[in-house]
C-alpha cells in the first residue's frame, strides 16, 4: 500500500471549479445566501428565470434565497446549482419557503 495516495493535494482544476461553486452561494458584497427548505418533498415545476420555461425542482434540493425583492405575486427568487454544470434561479411563492438560516 502507497500512503501518498492519500494525502494528495486537490488538484489544481477541481480547487479552481469549488472556489467557483462557492462565488455562486454569496452576494456580490461576500454576503452568504440564506440556506431554505421548501415545505413539501415533491417534485414541482417552478419558473425559472433563466430560461423563461418551468423546470423541475425537487422539495429535498439544496436552495438559497435570494436578497432580491419578492415579485407582485408574492413570490420570492431563489438560487439552486440544480444540477453540476450549471445553476438554476427560480421563483418560489412565499408560503412553501422555509428559512434554516445560515448552516
Amino acid at each position: 500500500m502507497n500512503l501518498d495516495d492519500f494525502e494528495a493535494y486537490l488538484d489544481p482544476d477541481a480547487e479552481a471549479l469549488a472556489f467557483k461553486l462557492q462565488a455562486y452561494l454569496k452576494t456580490k458584497n461576500g454576503n452568504l445566501l440564506e440556506q431554505i427548505t421548501l415545505n413539501h418533498k415533491d417534485n414541482r415545476y417552478y419558473w425559472c428565470i433563466m430560461t423563461k420555461g418551468f423546470i423541475l425542482i425537487n422539495g429535498n434540493a439544496e436552495m438559497y434565497i435570494l436578497s432580491w425583492k419578492e415579485d407582485d405575486k408574492g413570490q420570492y427568487y431563489v438560487y439552486s446549482p440544480y444540477s453540476f454544470a450549471q445553476g438554476a434561479v427560480f421563483m418560489v411563492p412565499k408560503n412553501e419557503i422555509i428559512k434554516m438560516g445560515y448552516n
